[in-house]
């Protein structure tokens, strides 16, 4: 039994929604980084995150961008307005060293510390819960994509060639991130929003 449509946002531009979704490319990962930034700068607006926070994550992403061959043009492009247009130039080893330090932080389990990841304290001091707001944050923000995705894109493919409701593809998410349904659709209704105004700006969703 087919679903209706009636509800259903403009008309989909499925070749657009593979070039923005996949990062894999030069354009779409400076996209991402741009998407990335805007939500670091929202998150420290919020104070769910701080000034020093963001601009850890923030230059290790840039020099991990840097490294990986992209333009500096284009990755300082991609950086909010809020931060301005000044730069200076910085020896790409003393970046990298941040970087790795920070990566090892951002990637620990908790039991490591700030200081700790840097090699300048002890153990158990420093403590922060920023980190553990950002990974819910990111969580979130991926759970509502493969929402907006599974639901859009159906009917366009041959794996989904009948569109399906929304709430079937916030059961078919829930299942595949082994969440409730409930807590799938409170990350899609909470984010979902933003992120129709930017497939729309990037000419993913078509119509006003």
């Amino acid at each position: 039994m087919k679903l209706s449509r009636k509800k259903r946002t403009p008309p989909l531009d499925l070749g657009k929604l593979h070039e923005v979704s996949s990062e894999s490319r030069s354009s779409g990962k400076i996209t991402a980084l741009s998407s990335y930034f805007s939500l670091l700068e929202k998150m420290k607006d919020e104070q769910s995150l701080n000034t020093p926070f963001v601009s850890l994550e923030a230059l290790a992403r840039i020099t991990a961008a840097r490294i990986e061959g992209y333009e500096e043009r284009n990755i300082l492009g991609s950086c909010p307005n809020a931060w301005g247009d000044e730069t200076i130039r910085v020896p790409l080893p003393l970046l990298i060293a941040l970087k790795d330090a920070w990566d090892k932080y951002r990637s620990a389990d908790g039991s490591v510390s700030l200081g700790e990841s840097f090699s300048i304290e002890g153990k158990g001091q420093g403590k922060s819960k920023m980190k553990g707001r950002l990974e819910q944050r990111l969580k979130e923000h991926r759970v509502r994509s493969a929402v907006e995705v599974a639901y859009l894109a159906s009917g366009y493919t041959l794996e989904e060639p009948d569109p399906i409701s929304l709430e079937v593809a916030i059961g078919q998410v829930a299942e595949a991130e082994e969440l409730s349904a409930e807590t799938v659709r409170k990350y899609h209704k909470k984010h979902s929003k933003r992120l129709r105004e930017e497939l729309k700006n990037e000419g993913v969703l078509k119509g006003d």
